[in-house]
């Protein structure tokens, strides 16, 4: 099976598609699940998760929250973490949840968290392939994630449809949103895909450049 497994929607304030939209393209790129991880919000994963079956696609609900140090993915989660608190508490508010905690593009500036905190933060896996990062970024995380011999995930961090499925996880089959977190914490999950291109790259760069210095960046 596979699954992008980090990908906004419309709920974001900087995503474009509804989450029906994604899960069309999802079927149409022939994807067997995916997780939308809005910044702070949760609205549009929900949406998706009750519509899952009617696409036969298996949706994680997850949230990209904006802790004080950067970005965490809170994956299998109900309900909203508060934004704004020490990656530390913010991990153990995932937990305290239920959820899974992923380090998201650690090495990615301006929202990764830092290899420091990634290796040691309680982070139940890292994102070691991550489409809107470079792969200087993703082979970095890759590494260290071999060092902390911890999990690993994926996903394209898509914006757009057209991203949609640029990384991705591979998992044997599993029918349940709580069967692929398990499989998740027990490493069982392979990654594919791409980095960012170089044109993407200096797009990203102009993009992130722009939001920071209208200060908008900070509110995701």
């Amino acid at each position: 099976m596979r699954l992008d497994l980090h990908i906004h929607s419309s709920h974001s304030r900087d995503g474009a598609a509804s989450p029906r939209e994604i899960l069309d393209r999802c079927g149409k790129l022939g994807l067997d699940g995916c997780s939308i991880a809005d910044h702070n919000q949760i609205g549009g994963s929900l949406e998706a998760h009750s519509i899952a079956a009617d696409h036969r696609l298996l949706v994680l609900r997850a949230v990209e929250i904006s802790a004080a140090e950067g970005h965490v993915l809170a994956y299998g989660i109900r309900e909203l973490i508060p934004r704004g608190l020490a990656v530390v508490e913010t991990v153990e508010r995932i937990h305290s949840s239920g959820g899974l905690a992923v380090a998201a593009h650690p090495v990615r500036f301006p929202s990764g968290i830092g290899l420091e905190l990634a290796r040691n933060a309680k982070f139940d896996a890292i994102e070691v392939l991550n489409g809107g990062s470079s792969r200087r970024s993703n082979e970095k995380a890759r590494r260290l994630a071999e060092v902390r011999r911890s999990p690993v995930t994926a996903g394209s961090d898509a914006h757009e449809l057209h991203e949609i499925g640029k990384a991705y996880v591979e998992v044997d089959s599993v029918s349940t949103e709580d069967g692929l977190i398990d499989l998740i914490r027990r490493g069982l999950t392979r990654t594919g895909g791409r980095s960012r291109s170089t044109t993407e790259g200096i797009t990203y760069s102009l993009e992130t450049t722009l939001e920071w210095m209208k200060g908008s960046f900070r509110r995701l």
